[in-house]
């Protein structure tokens, strides 16, 4: 699971129109600093440049202003432009590509839900390169499905999932070692793998708080089918985040 060692910026206007998204990011454990000032803001990227991994501010106003927030907020940081993600309406193609001219890369759009900001939070921050990015992306889902071990079968929910394996959400996991057999019913159809349960979290097994008990477990055999539709599934998750 991706542990947020970093915090997230969220720059609001005056109005505070963004402020119940700060608290939706404390709920799901996410470090956040606020501002509604861009010299506020400037001034916290500089004193916690070592510590900021995202900046989040509304993709509303001109692009001048965002591109203060650039110059401004992002500059300092470690991934630059590409460390700011934009929150809103779907924007038109003449401005997005006038923003992506600025070096950003990540937007939320309108409505969003929690999977949504861990994801997009998740692509901000990461350290890594695109193609790196895209094999280790963990993408957020609710998914309900059932693992077998053998002739044993346990419901669970697929709490995230990605091209190397998931976290099975179970109140009762298989117990590290466990070797499964995976169906997971995608949009384009079911993907279909074995994989072996590398850690599991019960309640008498401390974790992060905000992930519920359940299991993870790496991919050891997909065949190509399979693999093509996890890939295709990826590919639109990013597409939706990519201003």
């Amino acid at each position: 699971m991706l542990e947020y060692e970093r915090f997230a910026l969220l720059l609001d206007s005056p109005e505070a129109k963004l402020g119940r998204m700060a608290m939706r990011l404390l709920e799901l454990g996410i470090d956040v600093m606020y501002a509604n000032d861009l010299d506020e803001a400037a001034l916290l990227s500089r004193q916690e440049v070592s510590r900021l991994g995202a900046v989040l501010t509304s993709s509303q106003g001109p692009r001048s202003h965002i591109e203060n927030i650039v110059n401004r907020v992002c500059s300092g940081l470690d991934a630059g432009a590409s460390s700011l993600i934009l929150v809103g309406p779907e924007l038109a193609e003449e401005k997005a590509a006038a923003l992506r001219d600025l070096g950003i890369q990540w937007r939320i759009c309108e409505p969003y839900d929690e999977r949504d900001l861990r994801f997009g939070l998740s692509l901000a921050m990461s350290k890594e390169h695109a193609d790196d990015r895209r094999k280790s992306l963990r993408i957020p889902t609710e998914i309900p499905t059932a693992v077998f071990m053998g002739r044993y079968r346990q419901d669970v929910t697929v709490y995230d999932l990605s091209l190397s394996g998931a976290y099975f959400a179970s109140p009762h996991p298989f117990l590290p070692g466990s070797q499964l057999s995976i169906e997971i019913p995608l949009p384009d159809g079911p993907f279909v793998a074995k994989g072996e349960v590398r850690n599991a979290k019960t309640a008498d097994v401390t974790g992060r708080a905000d992930v519920p008990d359940g299991m993870g477990v790496a991919f050891t055999h997909i065949n190509e089918k399979s693999t093509n539709l996890l890939q295709g599934f990826v590919h639109s998750w990013l597409k939706r985040f990519t201003l």
